[in-house]
């Protein structure tokens, strides 16, 4: 009998020497902008693996689920995909 198919993987790898791109976001927005990248990652690799929808209401919901407002998840995914993290 053949495995059952699964949506997203288990582990992703986070390298403990970030680059500078990490740094700006940390600079930026502190431990909260790099906490937000993290749980992003989380939820990209945990649900299809190598993507997730976003628009604002995601963000508003992602916001919630993360004690962060709508507009501060924003901020954050934007200047992480203008420093090519996403």
């Amino acid at each position: 009998m053949a495995r059952p198919l699964k949506n997203g993987v288990d582990y992703f790898p986070l390298d403990v020497i970030l680059d500078d791109k990490f740094e700006l976001i940390e600079a930026e927005f502190g431990l909260v902008g790099f906490a937000v990248v993290v749980k992003l990652f989380q939820k990209i690799y945990g649900q299809q693996g190598y993507y997730c929808e976003w628009n604002d209401e995601v963000a508003l919901l992602f916001g919630k689920r993360n004690g962060l407002g709508g507009n501060a998840v924003s901020e954050i995914v934007s200047a992480s995909i203008r420093r090519g993290i996403f």
